[in-house]
């Protein structure tokens, strides 16, 4: 009896034990934790770019898949201008990044406006110079068989990037696949590599006689030369953004003048096409209106006529001339548009044309016509 006392002591003490001693662990292994969903993990600008996209926005992907990438939405755009361009763009980064394609399709090309938007694995970015594009990225590509607005550098190391320059200093970029090169092209003989250009003159290289010239424009005379300064031939171009060569399929190049002609709510850009006949010019292409721009159009993508641009490239085709390019918009001297036009087919004359004595390649008062039609 007297040990009773110790006992309930005893039986108190292990009860107390008892609650004090930590439960079993074995319900914390069985815990699963989710990861974060893929809208939740992102990568953050500056992206990278690379010859399949800029960042996670991949060419060739669903344009509704990337919107869903983004922090919130929808951020798809239509836009639709007749004979010009038709897209759906995706805008990203603040308007930063632009991603086009067709509407409800696959991204076709992703365009950088914002200078701390993304980068190349070296460097490139909007607001590198030129001499900087050149030495991280190569020399321009040379395509026989296309010219581009000289506004415009395509990298020899990177031909699947744009560069869109203002001066010297890059102001857009766009990354799309590489432009087709014509099938089984003929070299034929070599452009003379001279001077760019200097104040008030502008000169390059062609092959329109077969031998190797020396085109030069100043003021509205664009002058045809050999290499020895013999005269070839000459035609008045009015209005001109550029002139270049482009090889046709037979091996000789075929000069091609870009005109802008601008009136009080339209602007309208034509090309014409032209080949050395001796010391005549005759026409490969009519004088064709291949874009307008409307008062009208800018306000349907909110902007104003007088800043909008168009800059154009030319490729020669089997049964014709392919011409497109980009449109930009600005606003307070920056881009915020830079988008992809619709091509245009313009056929060739295949008929013997007058020579062009003294041509005239702009086409002030041009009606307006529809995309393809000469």
């Amino acid at each position: 009896m007297k040990l009773a006392p110790a006992l309930v002591f005893l039986a108190g003490l292990t009860a107390c034990r008892d609650r004090e001693s930590p439960k079993p662990l074995e319900s914390e292994h069985h815990r699963v934790v989710d990861p974060p969903g893929a809208k939740d993990v992102r990568a953050l600008p500056p992206y990278a770019i690379r010859a399949d996209g800029v960042g996670p926005f991949k060419l060739g992907a669903s344009l509704s898949d990337l919107n869903d990438l983004l922090r919130s939405g929808p951020h798809l755009a239509q836009i639709d201008i007749s004979h010009v361009i038709r897209l759906s763009v995706l805008r990203a980064e603040e308007a930063a990044v632009l991603i086009g394609g067709e509407p409800q399709g696959k991204a076709s090309f992703v365009a950088i406006v914002g200078a701390q938007a993304a980068r190349t694995e070296s460097g490139i970015h909007v607001g590198s110079t030129r001499a900087e594009l050149a030495r991280e990225l190569g020399s321009p590509l040379v395509e026989l068989d296309r010219a581009r607005d000289w506004r415009v550098v395509v990298p020899s190391q990177m031909p699947e990037l744009r560069a869109v320059l203002d001066g010297d200093r890059v102001v857009g970029l766009v990354v799309a696949p590489r432009d087709p090169a014509a099938k089984d092209a003929p070299e034929g003989c070599a452009r003379p590599a001279v001077d760019g250009s200097d104040t008030g003159r502008t000169r390059f290289g062609a092959c329109l006689s077969g031998a190797g010239d020396v085109v030069s424009i100043d003021g509205e005379e664009l002058a045809i030369r050999t290499q020895d300064d013999k005269w070839l031939g000459a035609l008045t171009v009015r209005d001109a953004v550029f002139a270049a060569p482009v090889r046709a399929p037979d091996g000789r190049d075929e000069l091609f003048v870009v005109t802008r002609v601008d009136e009080a709510n339209a602007s309208t850009w034509s090309i014409a096409g032209y080949r050395l006949d001796g010391t005549r010019l005759v026409h490969v292409v009519e004088s064709t209106p291949v874009y307008q721009l409307t008062a009208a159009n800018a306000r349907w993508i909110g902007s104003d006529l007088k800043d909008l641009d168009l800059y154009l490239d030319i490729a020669s085709r089997a049964d014709g001339i392919e011409v497109g390019g980009l449109l930009t918009t600005h606003v307070g001297g920056n881009l915020r548009d830079l988008l992809v036009l619709s091509p245009v087919q313009v056929p060739r004359v295949h008929r013997k044309s007058p020579s062009v004595e003294t041509g005239d390649a702009g086409i002030p008062g041009a009606a307006p016509a529809r995309a393809g039609t000469p």
